[in-house]
């Protein structure tokens, strides 16, 4: 397991002018540059160290920005020497399990996909009130964020961004067939249906990945399937909805994919799409960007589509949530709190950055026009996601429970089994006794 690439802020090493010359003085800098004097960290904190540990994000151009341009600019303004480690995004939980055994690590952690709240939450830092004076800041959260990082009443992480899994399509292909864009999950079937014996098949990863995770359940949901209810104690996996969800999935797949599905990565999908064969994919507009810089042909026909609706109509989004965590056992809370404090505020540069793939969970930054996606007219849709998007657990919170469900990789599970070809029957017996068996254990702890 590698650590990628440390980066250490030196507070010689970048003026102000120098940081703002090297973004090209522009809207993100200058803001990151205004954002830094009206705040001034508490004077204790200089001349200490702090290590970050989070993910190597899928857009390759933040990392830069995060590492090199915004912590090196704080921990220059603040005096403080920041490291910043990042590994893949699923091996994020394995690494927090061995810092929690050791007493010892990093001060902040990411979690990215599985947000380990509350198995935690005992070990984690309360920071009830900058996550408080972030949302009275900026206009109050996304209803979905605080059952992210609350519980029995306090807060023990801060969501800085989710990332929205749309419909990206072929309109070039879908024109030539004929066929409606895929606002439908029936009309994205029809179209892989009709495009697959042509050379366009479609893919969604039948397997063990973040993705799987959360496609399956956007279709779940959509259908009108639930998780678990509002209380997050009883599970509602055994349903009509549910049936009719995988049903509809192994129609799918025998209709318009092929077998290589069954071995794909979170990254797969993002290549079948830039190489030209997909007609759509159901991902992160990380596919997106990658098709634009690899292959301008097919991006130029490349749309992105509201989440498709289930049979009844109904539009759910099932994103990937990325929360920040102090340890509870880190030498260094008050400038861990200083920088997320100072890192939420900048949600709207790390949008730019990112390239329109950080979705805020900040109402006041959610407003039309959005960085990046609101000037582009392809992604402008995307602006309309936030009053769907569900995470783990849908209807009900993100509990311990649903964590382990979603850690150990049960709905997609469930899902390949069918397209495999066992019995639905079977499979949503086999289902219920794994989510029975993880809620139990939870209840007994």
């Amino acid at each position: 397991m590698s650590d990628g690439h440390p980066v250490e802020t030196d507070p010689t090493t970048v003026s102000r002018r120098g940081f703002l010359r090297a973004t090209g003085a522009g809207v993100a800098g200058g803001t990151l540059a205004a954002m830094l004097d009206a705040r001034q960290a508490p004077a204790q904190i200089r001349g200490t160290t702090l290590r970050i540990l989070q993910w190597s994000h899928f857009i390759p151009a933040y990392d830069n920005w995060f590492d090199t341009v915004f912590v090196k600019e704080w921990g220059d303004k603040n005096g403080v020497k920041v490291r910043v480690d990042h590994i893949p995004h699923l091996e994020l939980p394995a690494r927090m399990a061995a810092e929690f055994a050791a007493g010892a690590g990093h001060d902040i952690m990411m979690n990215g996909s599985s947000i380990l709240t509350r198995l935690y939450y005992k070990s984690l830092a309360d920071i009830s009130d900058i996550y408080d004076a972030a949302g009275k800041k900026h206009g109050g959260w996304i209803p979905t964020a605080g059952p992210l990082v609350q519980v029995e009443g306090r807060t023990y992480g801060m969501p800085m961004f989710y990332i929205l899994l749309p419909m990206l399509w072929r309109k070039d292909l879908f024109e030539a067939n004929n066929l409606k864009a895929p606002d439908t999950w029936e009309l994205a079937r029809v179209a892989a249906r009709t495009l697959k014996p042509k050379g366009h098949p479609t893919g969604i990863q039948f397997s063990q990945c973040a993705d799987a995770n959360l496609n399956w359940r956007s279709l779940l949901f959509s259908f009108g399937g639930a998780e678990s209810d509002v209380s997050g104690e009883n599970i509602l996996i055994d349903s009509k909805e549910t049936r009719e969800a995988l049903r509809f999935a192994k129609a799918l797949f025998d209709e318009g994919m092929t077998p290589e599905v069954f071995s794909w990565d979170d990254a797969s999908d993002n290549r079948y799409l830039a190489s030209g064969v997909a007609c759509w994919i159901h991902d992160a507009i990380s596919a997106y960007r990658t098709t634009e810089d690899t292959n301008p042909d097919v991006f130029k026909n490349t749309h992105i589509a509201m989440e498709p609706a289930g049979p009844g109509g109904k539009r759910v989004s099932t994103s990937a949530a990325n929360v920040y965590m102090i340890w509870k056992f880190s030498k260094n809370q008050q400038a861990a709190k200083e920088f997320l404090t100072h890192f939420v505020d900048a949600g709207p540069d790390g949008m730019v950055q990112s390239r329109g793939y950080n979705m805020p969970y900040l109402l006041g930054q959610a407003k039309k026009p959005m960085p990046i996606i609101g000037a582009d007219p392809k992604m402008q849709i995307l602006q309309d996601f936030p009053k769907i998007v569900a995470f783990y657990g849908y209807p009900g919170p993100f509990t311990t429970p649903i964590q382990e469900v979603v850690n150990l990789f049960v709905l997609p599970d469930m899902f390949t089994r069918v397209a495999r070809g066992q019995a639905i029957e079977d499979v949503v017996k086999w289902g219920m006794g794994e989510y029975r068996r993880i809620f139990a254990k939870h209840k007994r702890a």
